[in-house]
């Protein structure tokens, strides 16, 4: 558990953390959703080079934007610069947590039993998603990897149907910030 995981256990009643990332760049990109008492909050913890990367940029910024991004990886994951707040409107955020159905993603299993079963369904380098989920007495994750092409390639699992629904409706969360 990272010291930013510790955080929220400690602090809220109740937090899904969702970590996107791949083989090739699984450094934190964590959008946050978190309920204290009858309050949501909603935070990202994600590096602020991530998408310059691979792009030209005049001067020494290449260089720069890249070792800050070095530092972000290196960085453990804490209430450092990296976490901002992302101001949602509180009706989006009661939404959000309605639709993501909190209680229910703690019965969620991962899918790494499920990949090693259908052989007929490869895919390289695709999206692995991870949710965290932590209250006051526990936590604990599941992981899936390409849960939108195996839901489509194998057929239904209802953990896959949570971590798609979670995804979009934290991604949403995201674009309606301001």
């Amino acid at each position: 558990m990272t010291p930013l995981h510790a955080f929220f256990q400690q602090h809220f009643d109740s937090t899904i953390v969702y970590q996107s990332g791949s083989n090739w760049n699984n450094s934190p990109n964590y959008l946050i959703l978190a309920k204290h008492q009858n309050q949501l909050d909603f935070f990202t913890y994600r590096s602020p080079y991530r998408d310059a990367l691979g792009h030209y940029f005049p001067g020494k910024l290449v260089q720069k934007f890249s070792r800050e991004e070095t530092r972000f990886r290196t960085t453990k994951p804490d209430t450092n610069r990296y976490l901002l707040p992302q101001r949602v409107p509180a009706e989006s955020l009661r939404r959000g947590w309605q639709t993501l159905h909190a209680r229910q993603l703690w019965t969620i299993q991962g899918d790494e039993q499920a990949r090693r079963t259908t052989g007929d369904c490869v895919v390289e380098d695709e999206e692995e998603i991870t949710l965290f989920l932590l209250d006051k007495r526990a936590s604990r994750s599941a992981r899936f990897y390409a849960p939108a092409f195996f839901e489509a390639c194998a057929g239904k699992d209802v953990g896959r149907q949570q971590v798609i629904r979670a995804s979009s409706t934290l991604q949403a969360l995201l674009k309606s910030a301001h």
